[in-house]
């Protein structure tokens, strides 16, 4: 296993671009490409509140005209 200070100095001889492109690796929501992939999710989960609440309120219908 590497010492701290040898890390260190492999850390000195990065660049500015391996370090941008190193963050843009671990951190997807930096990068333009991707910002329409929320889209689907948002509308995925539209869909299902909305299933959910018509589900509800058909159970609530359902119940009140029994009663």
């Amino acid at each position: 296993m590497q010492e701290d200070h040898e890390m260190m100095e492999f850390n000195e001889h990065l660049t500015d671009g391996e370090i941008m492109r190193a963050i843009r690796y671990l951190d997807p929501d930096l990068c333009p490409d991707k910002a329409g992939e929320n889209t689907g999710t948002a509308v995925g989960i539209g869909i299902t509140l909305l299933t959910a609440l018509a589900g509800a309120l058909t159970y609530i219908g359902v119940y009140v005209r029994d009663l």
